[in-house]
C-alpha cells in the first residue's frame, strides 16, 4: 500500500507500508476505513502546514496582506450591511414557527388585486378550505391606553387578532396564557389583551404580578391574561405592536367601524393569513381559495361579485402589498458590483504577490511538487486574507446596521407616533450571509491568481533574468483586463449613485401643491374614547374655535389626510358622461375629507368656483372639490363646476362639484399627476372620526403644542393627542427620507467603488512601470524627452481606463431601465454619465501619473544595471 505526505515545500514523497493481509471480509472493511481516516488526517495535516506557511509568507509582507484584508473588509462589510437592511425590508420571514408554511389569503377585484378580506368571508375561508391545517386575521390600529382612568392616555399600536393567532403561529406567550376560541366568540364579553414582550418591559418593569391585572384601552377596563413572545414583533413586517387584542371586541375600542362589522361582505378589512398542512404546496391552497372565491361569488352576488380570493406565500405577499423587493434585489445588486471590484483588486495584489514569488514557485515545482499542491497552498493563503476580511467586515456591518437603524428610526418616529419600524439586525441569517461571501470571495479573487502563478516556464523562471520576461507580460495583460473591468463597475455603481441623487434634487425642487412652513400639525381619534358620530362633531367645532383664538395663530384647517405624510385614499364614484371601461362599475379615485379652513391651512388655491362653508351643511345637497386633473380627465372641454358624480355606484348618492383645487401630490412625491378630490366635514354621511388639526402660525409651529394640548385636555382629559409635530418635519420623515437616504447608501457604495478602482490603477501602473524600468532608461539614455516619456506611460493607463469606461457604459444602459422603476424617476443618463466619466478619468490620472513621474524620474545608469 502507498501512502503520499506533504511536507511544508509542497514536494510529495513516497514511501511503502506493510500492507495489511486479512482474510475475512471485516478485517478488508476495516482496513480500507483505517486508510481513509488516516487520509483525512492527512489531508488536516496538509492543511495546518498551508496555514502555517501562509502566515510565515504574511509575516514576511505585512503590507500586501494589510491592504488585502482591509480592501475585503470594507467590501464585505458593504454587503453585510446591504444585505440585512434587504433582509428587513422583504426578505426575512415572520418570526414564528415553520414560516415557510405560511400564505396570505387576499380578495382580488380589477380595482384592487389584492385586497383585503370581510370578516364573514374570512370565515367561510377558514371552515371550508382543506390545504391549510389553520387560519388567522388581524387588523392594525392605533389605541388609547392608560394603566388606570386618573392617567393621560396614550397612543400604543394595536392588532386586532382572531382567537386562534397564537396557536396557528405557534407563538404562544411566555407569561400567562394566549387567546382561545371563546374569547373570539360574543361580540364585547371578552375584554382580555396579551400585552408585547416590550410593552411590558417598558411599561411595567417586567413585573409578573401584571398577569390579571387591568388596563384602560379606548376608555374600557380589559384584563391581561399573557405576555407575547420576546422574539415575536408581529406578522407584519413594520407594525409591531404592543397590544393584542380579540377582534370580538372590535366595535368596543374602534367605535368608528359600523356595528354590524362582522356580518358585512362588503367591507375589506382584515389580513388573513393561513398555514398549510404538511405536504400542501402554496399553488394547491391558491387553488383552492380560487374555488372557494368562486362559490363565495355564487352565494353572495351582491357583494362578492367579480371578487376573487387567492393564497401567495407570505414573504412574495409582502411585495405585492409593500413593493420593497425590487429595491432590495437592487442594492443587493449594486452591493455585489462593489465586492467584485474588491475581488478584481485582492486579484490584482494577489497576481504582484505571485509574480514577486515566480522563482519560488519555479523552484518548488522543479524539486517535484504539483501544479495541483501549490494551487492549494495558494487558495489557502486566499482563504486566510478572506476570514480576515469577513471578521473586519463584520465588525464594519455593525457599526452600518446601528446607523441604519438611528436613521430610519428618526424617520418613523417623525412620520407618526404608532410603532413602526424595520428590523435590522446581524442575526443567523445574516452571519450566514457572510460566511458564504467571505469563502466565495476567496475562491474568486484567489483562484485565477493561483492557477496563473503556477503556470510559469522552469528554465525561463529560473533565470536571473525572468523578472523581464514573458512571464511578467502574461501578468500585465492579465491585470489590464482585470483594471478594465474595476472600472467598469465603478462607472456603473458611480452612475446609479449619481441618480439617486439626481431623484433627490428633483424631488426636493418638485412643487407638492401645499406650503408646508409655519405648520403644526395635531392628530386626533375621537372614535377610541367612545364618542358618536354627534360628540365627534361637537369636539372638532370646539377645538377649532379655541385654537383659532390663541396668539399667533393664523388659519386652522381639518383633513382626514395630509397628503405625503399618511396620504390620501381612494373613493368609488361613477363620473356623469364619462364612459367607462366595459364591466368597470366606477372609478377608485384618491379622496380626503376636509373642513373650509383646510385650503388656507395648506395654502392650496381653489383656482375655480368656491371652497366649502356655511352653506355645505348635513342637510344641504352633497358637494365636492375636485383637483385640476381630475376635472381635466373627466370633463375635457368642459367646465366640471356643478357636474355630478355618484358614490359607489350608478344609483349612489350625488354629488355636485362646486370648485377646482390646485393640482399637488397625495402618496408620493414622484408619482404623476393624480385625480383627486375633496369631501366636506360638514356633511356627516362620511364614516370616519380620526382626523388631524392643521395649525398655521405666524412664528415656530411647535411653540403652539403646549397651549393646544391644554385646550384639549379642558375638553376632554381622556382625548389622546397624537402625531403633535411640525408639517416640516413629517413632510421631510415621509415624503422625502427614502429620497435622503438612498443617496446616502449610493454615494457611500459608489465612492467605495471608485476607491477601489484607483487604488487597483494605482497598483497595475507601479508594476507596469516597474517592469518597463529598464526600457524607459534606454529610452531616456538615447534622448527621449522625459515628458514624452512620462505622456506614453499615461496613454497606456488611459487605455485601459477608456475600454472599462466602454464597457461600463454599456452596463449603465442595461441597469438603468430596472433602477429607474424601482425608484420611481427617469434619471438624465447623458449628464450624470458625463459627470461621471471625468470623475473617473481625472482618477485615473492621479493614480496613474505618481508611479509614471517616478519612472521617469529614475537615473538611466541605475535602470540600465542587470537585474
Amino acid at each position: 500500500m502507498f501512502i503520499r505526505y506533504a511536507d511544508p515545500l509542497g514536494i510529495e514523497s513516497v514511501s511503502i507500508s506493510r500492507p495489511v493481509i486479512t482474510g475475512s471480509f471485516g478485517g478488508i472493511n476495516q482496513t480500507k476505513e483505517e486508510y481513509r481516516n488516516r487520509r483525512g488526517l492527512r489531508f488536516l495535516e496538509a492543511f495546518a502546514q498551508d496555514l502555517r506557511y501562509a502566515i510565515r509568507a504574511f509575516r514576511k509582507g505585512p503590507a500586501f496582506a494589510g491592504a488585502a484584508v482591509a480592501t475585503l473588509g470594507l467590501a464585505i462589510g458593504a454587503n453585510t450591511t446591504i444585505f440585512s437592511f434587504a433582509d428587513g425590508l422583504a426578505f426575512r420571514p415572520p418570526a414564528v414557527q415553520r414560516p415557510a408554511e405560511l400564505v396570505r389569503i387576499f380578495t382580488s377585484t380589477k380595482d384592487s388585486p389584492f385586497g383585503r378580506v370581510a370578516y364573514p368571508d374570512y370565515l367561510d375561508l377558514k371552515n371550508r378550505n382543506t390545504t391549510l391545517s389553520g387560519v388567522v386575521a388581524y387588523y392594525e390600529t392605533g389605541l388609547p391606553v392608560a394603566r388606570s382612568r386618573d392617567e393621560a392616555a396614550q397612543l400604543v399600536g394595536a392588532l386586532i387578532v382572531s382567537g386562534n393567532y397564537f396557536s396557528v403561529l405557534g407563538a404562544e406567550p411566555t407569561a400567562g396564557r394566549g387567546f382561545r376560541d371563546d374569547d373570539d366568540r360574543v361580540p364585547g364579553a371578552a375584554a382580555v389583551v396579551v400585552i408585547s414582550h416590550n410593552f411590558w418591559e417598558r411599561s411595567f418593569h417586567s413585573d409578573p404580578a401584571v398577569l390579571g391585572g387591568q388596563i384602560i384601552v379606548a376608555n374600557r377596563a380589559f384584563t391581561i391574561i399573557g405576555v407575547a413572545p420576546v422574539r415575536f414583533p408581529s406578522t407584519d413586517l413594520f407594525f409591531h405592536p404592543d397590544l393584542y387584542i380579540p377582534i370580538a371586541m372590535i366595535n368596543d375600542v374602534v367605535s368608528s367601524f359600523p356595528a354590524n362589522l362582522r356580518n358585512d361582505r362588503s367591507m375589506g378589512w382584515l389580513t388573513v393569513l393561513g398555514r398549510l398542512r404538511r405536504g400542501v404546496g402554496a399553488a394547491a391552497a391558491s387553488a383552492e381559495m380560487t374555488a372557494l372565491g368562486r362559490s363565495l361569488q355564487q352565494a353572495y352576488p351582491e357583494t362578492n361579485r367579480q371578487r376573487m380570493a387567492l393564497a401567495l406565500p407570505e414573504v412574495a405577499a409582502r411585495d405585492k402589498e409593500q413593493g420593497n423587493y425590487q429595491i432590495s434585489a437592487l442594492l443587493i445588486g449594486i452591493a455585489g458590483l462593489v465586492l467584485v471590484l474588491a475581488c478584481v483588486n485582492v486579484a490584482n495584489l494577489m497576481l504582484s504577490h505571485a509574480a514577486g514569488r515566480s522563482r519560488e514557485i519555479a523552484v518548488r515545482l522543479a524539486i517535484g511538487a504539483s501544479r495541483g499542491r501549490l494551487v492549494r497552498q495558494l487558495l489557502t493563503e486566499s482563504l486566510l486574507l478572506a476570514i480576515g476580511g469577513g471578521v473586519g467586515g463584520l465588525a464594519l456591518a455593525y457599526g452600518g446596521v446601528r446607523y441604519l437603524l438611528s436613521a430610519l428610526g428618526q424617520m418613523f418616529a417623525a412620520a407618526s407616533d404608532l410603532p413602526f419600524m424595520v428590523d435590522f439586525r446581524i442575526d443567523e441569517r445574516v452571519l450566514l450571509f457572510t460566511l458564504i461571501t467571505t469563502f466565495a470571495t476567496a475562491v474568486v479573487f484567489g483562484l485565477m491568481p493561483a492557477l496563473q502563478s503556477t503556470r510559469v516556464d522552469l528554465v525561463s523562471a529560473l533565470k536571473a533574468s525572468s523578472r523581464a520576461g514573458t512571464i511578467r507580460r502574461r501578468f500585465l495583460n492579465t491585470r489590464s483586463v482585470l483594471v478594465a473591468s474595476q472600472v467598469a463597475l465603478s462607472l456603473a455603481t458611480l452612475a446609479l449613485a449619481g441618480f439617486s441623487i439626481q431623484g433627490f434634487i428633483v424631488a426636493r425642487r418638485t412643487d407638492p401643491g401645499f406650503r408646508t412652513d409655519h405648520v403644526l400639525l395635531l392628530s386626533f381619534d375621537p372614535s377610541t374614547v367612545g364618542y358618536s358620530q354627534n360628540q365627534m362633531t361637537r369636539f372638532y367645532d370646539q377645538i377649532i374655535t379655541r385654537t383659532k383664538a390663541l396668539s399667533g395663530v393664523q388659519a386652522v384647517g381639518l383633513a382626514q389626510s395630509i397628503p405625503l405624510v399618511n396620504g390620501l385614499g381612494t373613493t368609488a364614484v361613477v363620473v356623469d358622461g364619462f364612459e367607462m371601461l366595459e364591466g368597470q362599475e366606477a372609478l377608485s379615485i384618491r379622496s380626503s375629507v376636509v373642513d373650509p379652513g383646510y385650503w388656507s391651512a395648506m395654502r392650496t388655491r381653489i383656482v375655480q368656483g368656491r371652497r366649502f362653508d356655511e352653506r355645505d351643511t348635513s342637510m344641504s345637497p352633497r358637494v365636492i372639490v375636485v383637483n385640476e386633473t381630475m376635472a381635466r380627465r373627466y370633463w375635457q372641454g368642459q367646465d366640471p363646476v356643478g357636474k355630478t358624480v355618484h358614490f359607489n355606484n350608478r344609483a349612489g348618492v350625488a354629488a355636485q362639484v362646486i370648485g377646482i383645487a390646485q393640482d399637488g401630490k397625495y402618496n408620493d412625491i414622484a408619482e404623476p399627476l393624480q385625480p383627486a378630490f375633496f369631501m366636506p366635514f360638514s356633511q356627516k354621511n362620511n364614516p370616519w372620526m380620526a382626523a388631524t388639526l392643521i395649525v398655521r402660525t405666524t412664528g415656530g409651529a411647535t411653540n403652539l403644542a403646549t397651549a393646544i394640548r391644554a385646550e384639549v385636555r379642558a375638553l376632554d382629559v381622556g382625548m389622546p393627542v397624537f402625531n403633535v409635530r411640525s408639517f416640516e418635519r413629517a413632510y421631510e420623515a415621509a415624503a422625502l427620507s427614502k429620497w435622503r437616504l438612498l443617496p446616502q447608501i449610493m454615494i457611500s457604495l459608489g465612492g467605495l467603488a471608485t476607491m477601489l478602482a484607483t487604488i487597483g490603477l494605482y497598483g497595475v501602473m507601479a508594476y507596469l512601470t516597474a517592469f518597463r524600468t529598464r526600457e524607459i532608461g534606454i529610452r531616456i539614455a538615447l534622448g527621449a524627452d522625459r515628458a514624452r516619456v512620462l505622456l506614453m506611460v499615461l496613454t497606456q493607463a488611459v487605455g485601459m481606463v477608456a475600454v472599462g469606461l466602454v464597457v461600463g457604459v454599456s452596463l449603465v444602459f442595461a441597469l438603468t431601465p430596472v433602477f429607474a422603476s424601482a425608484f420611481e424617476f427617469v434619471p438624465r443618463a447623458p449628464t450624470v454619465l458625463a459627470a461621471v466619466s471625468l470623475l473617473l478619468i481625472a482618477a485615473a490620472c492621479v493614480a496613474s501619473f505618481i508611479p509614471a513621474r517616478r519612472a521617469v524620474m529614475v537615473n538611466p545608469t541605475v535602470a540600465l544595471r542587470d537585474e
